[in-house]
């Protein structure tokens, strides 16, 4: 998608869908390769199984830069109730159906009044003493978000996701494109050059240059599609995207590293590990 933002010029076109195939592609000779590795020894497993400690303390829940600065906006859009896909896959409840119809005491909306949970110990019911939401909840912080309806349905509810999916793609397209047009004139002529030649490191370099800005953003997502631009305009040379696509992967494990080790959940990190040991393998 990032690639397709210099659909105006067939040679950068050329070049970034290039550069973003490179991660396509890694990413997926490495399951093609790894994953059969994994399912007849086990090597991951056994490897991270080793290095457990045998509880790890709770701790705070851990946030990257990135979210917190988008979370606040993105919350008074849409926010999405994460624990009906947990419910559901944990077989407390057979449906969303269960979630439905939206109710919010009094008619109040806000996170007191719709999100609340029940203390089901303490024999509180729901509709008397706190309410039910669906697919969309309210935040503590910033309440209910503009998609968040009271009484509403799992159809209602569906249709407010697909409105939010389609203007988020509209979105991303647009800001692509003007990133493309940014850095076009941003970095014309000498800069180009300048760039060009202090980006043509060793490979080794170019990993620990890809981990550490991953580390830095907390999304090799994010890493990629800054690349592949750049790619694109001729300012970093293909050959180059692929110790940086190295680097992003290796970096992108930090986050669930970080994750885990405030989580008082021992499988929690065992997972991070697996994560770090199968993109440095």
């Amino acid at each position: 998608i990032v690639s397709m933002g210099q659909m105006g010029d067939g040679a950068q076109l050329e070049r970034a869908f290039a550069g973003a195939t490179v991660h396509d592609l890694f990413n997926l000779l490495s399951v093609a390769i790894l994953f059969p590795l994994e399912v007849i020894s086990h090597y991951l497993y056994h490897l991270t199984n080793a290095m457990l400690p045998d509880s790890v303390g709770d701790g705070e829940k851990w946030e990257g830069p990135i979210k917190k600065i988008v979370s606040p906006f993105a919350g008074r859009v849409l926010k999405s109730n994460k624990d009906v896909i947990k419910d559901i896959a944990t077989g407390k409840v057979e449906s969303c159906d269960a979630y439905y119809p939206v109710l919010c005491l009094d008619g109040i909306e806000d996170y007191k009044h719709c999100a609340s949970k029940c203390d089901k110990d303490a024999g509180e019911e729901v509709g008397v003493d706190c309410g039910r939401v669906g697919l969309i909840t309210c935040d503590k912080n910033t309440g209910c978000p503009a998609f968040f309806q009271n009484g509403a349905n799992l159809h209602d509810d569906s249709i407010s996701g697909g409105v939010c999916l389609v203007l988020s793609l509209f979105l991303l397209i647009v800001c692509l494109m003007g990133l493309v047009n940014v850095l076009q004139r941003g970095l014309a002529g000498m800069s180009t050059r300048i760039i060009y030649k202090a980006t043509n490191v060793n490979g080794l370099i170019g990993i620990v240059i890809g981990a550490a800005i991953t580390i830095l953003v907390q999304s090799s997502s994010i890493t990629t599609s800054v690349l592949t631009p750049f790619v694109g305009i001729g300012v970093i040379q293909l050959e180059q995207m692929f110790p940086l696509t190295l680097g992003a992967n290796i970096g992108t494990t930090i986050t669930g590293l970080l994750a885990a080790m405030v989580s008082d959940n021992v499988d929690a990190l065992q997972v991070a590990l697996c994560h770090l040991f199968f993109n440095i393998s």
